[in-house]
């Protein structure tokens, strides 16, 4: 089957917005994508947050998607300078397009000890390393991009042993997987997005974390996949998402939380800081602190009630 790979560059206040506008037409998702380089012997890269982020997505290479994307453009043009080089669509064959995003997926380190490596990149071992081996596929989910470096670093200090987890919006299973590396004994990964459940699956067995990680097409509320109900059961629950979805799903995040659990919420664009925080301690959260990166903001949130 041949695709249309859509990509475009924005400026970093535009990414959430273009990306948004992108997911409507491409419910498969949509590949955030920094530009990353080398910085030491081990591959480890940095972002470099001035530079345009380049964003793609893939449609079917029909008279439908050929149409979706004149009403991409026009919808796209509303950002004006936020859009630093124009939309392009392509058509690729099956496989083209996984190959040609690869030379950009670097070996990466984020907070003390997560690695992120590529499957088909090398990467020596250090002693205390928590490698996540990746292979994102259509899923959104690199490690690239602000807010999954903000989710895996505030990860790597609340998850302990025995820990449960809900990872909604999983996209590669990333943060699933990070989380079951660190100790959690039990991890629930949803995503709308059958693509995202499979490459969640998949990265899972790479992993060897395939029994800790359940995940199933669905979200929280009438969506809800498994057969415990959500409310009240998780020690840690994360949702790197946007800011609309934050604030329409705050009150179920947090119910989602046992006593004392910990919510991480992020994809959020430091314009959208205080509408989000209002939401989320307005439905019963207590902000305990707020990470930031690049004009992207992560809360970590206790139960309040």
């Amino acid at each position: 089957m041949d695709y249309l790979e859509l990509s475009l560059a924005v400026r970093p206040g535009a990414v959430e917005a273009a990306a948004d506008t992108l997911r409507r037409y491409a419910p498969a998702g949509v590949s955030i994508e920094p530009i990353a380089e080398a910085t030491d012997e081990d591959g480890g890269a940095r972002i470099d947050p001035d530079v345009p982020v380049r964003l793609r997505a893939w449609l079917p290479a029909d008279a439908e998607s050929r149409a979706a994307v004149v009403a991409l453009r026009a919808e796209l043009r509303a950002l004006g300078d936020g859009i630093a080089r124009p939309l392009r669509a392509r058509t690729v064959k099956d496989a083209s397009w996984a190959e040609a995003w690869k030379r950009h997926f670097r070996t990466m380190r984020v907070g003390r000890r997560i690695v992120i490596k590529p499957s088909w990149r090398a990467y020596r071992r250090r002693t205390d390393d928590v490698v996540i081996e990746l292979d994102p596929g259509m899923a959104f989910g690199t490690g690239q991009h602000g807010t999954t470096q903000l989710c895996l670093e505030a990860i790597e200090t609340v998850v302990t042993p025995g820990a449960r987890v809900l990872d909604v919006g999983c996209g590669s299973g990333i943060l699933s997987i990070a989380a079951a590396l660190l100790g959690a004994t039990a991890v629930h990964a949803v995503d709308i997005d059958p693509m995202a459940v499979r490459a969640t699956e998949e990265n899972a067995a790479r992993n060897g974390v395939r029994e800790v990680v359940r995940v199933a097409k669905g979200s929280l509320g009438e969506a809800w996949p498994f057969a415990e109900p959500p409310a009240g059961r998780y020690d840690i629950v994360l949702a790197n998402l946007n800011s609309r979805l934050v604030q329409s799903m705050a009150t179920e995040l947090i119910d989602a939380l046992a006593p004392g659990g910990v919510l991480i919420a992020s994809g959020v664009i430091e314009e959208q800081e205080p509408a989000c925080r209002q939401a989320i301690e307005s439905d019963g959260g207590r902000v305990d602190d707020v990470w930031r990166r690049d004009g992207w903001v992560a809360f970590v949130v206790r139960r309040a009630r």
